[in-house]
């Protein structure tokens, strides 16, 4: 009887612990919605990337776009995929893209001549019309499908917001200021200048980080001045961003 009871604590306390986890989970994924949704005073979109070294045996091109149905099909993508491949000297990719009503999912591999080594890649991105709640739903399933595939991966959740008109400093420093504020976060590395606008910071409300220069980071944000839509563009990501602005 003593065995059962003992038993049964250690189970109550697997429980307990299971349910800390999840509510830790959905307090840290709450805020980080309530955060995006003060990115920008114009249109939202948000952008899932993954990125993963493939380290298994060499695949032909074939068999590399038969790789990345496998993945689609796991991600309850299974037709009107658009398919195109790419030649180069020391490069070759495959991609498939499905566009939906309101998000485009890209899966894309790679092969790398690099020196003496071939080096294969996959890359996925989800982008998301002004769908905030879902994109750490998607980092999470992006995740849990490639990982069994890839070695050394990283993956990152994106926001981008806007406003009109061109913000100056002192502004772009008020907007960077509320989210960094709203998020808890210390600020690791800056450069805030309206040439290069990038801060990197760390928040306990975030459990996935990247280490840079010994230090833990999180939280990225960054801004540029898009002269032609006359829109300065905010983006806010976690851990870092991955995309290009």
């Amino acid at each position: 009887m003593k065995k059962i009871w003992v038993a049964f604590i250690v189970l109550l306390w697997g429980v307990a612990g299971f349910q800390i986890i999840q509510g830790k989970e959905a307090a840290e994924e709450n805020k980080l919605i309530e955060v995006f949704h003060t990115v920008g005073s114009e249109q939202k979109t948000s952008m899932v990337e993954y990125y993963g070294t493939y380290d298994k045996e060499y695949l032909p091109m074939e068999d590399r776009e038969a790789l990345l149905r496998e993945v689609a099909l796991k991600l309850g993508i299974t037709k009107g995929m658009k398919v195109e491949r790419t030649y180069e000297e020391k490069r070759q990719e495959v991609s498939l893209t499905k566009k939906a009503k309101h998000a485009v999912t890209t899966l894309r591999f790679i092969t790398n001549e690099e020196g003496k080594e071939t080096k294969q890649y996959m890359i996925a991105s989800i982008a998301l019309d002004k769908d905030m709640e879902s994109a750490l739903a998607h980092k999470k399933k992006l995740e849990k499908t490639l990982d069994d595939y890839t070695s050394q991966s990283r993956s990152s959740a994106n926001v981008i917001g806007s406003y009109d008109g061109k913000l100056d400093l002192d502004k772009r420093n008020e907007v960077a200021d509320e989210i960094l504020g709203e998020m808890g976060a210390k600020i690791v590395t800056e450069h805030r200048d309206m040439q290069l606008y990038t801060i990197y910071a760390y928040t306990t409300y975030v459990s996935d980080y990247v280490m840079q220069e010994d230090q833990a980071v999180n939280v990225n944000i960054a801004m540029r001045y898009n002269e032609e839509e006359d829109k300065t563009y905010v983006y806010v990501a976690t851990p870092v961003l991955g995309l290009d602005y």
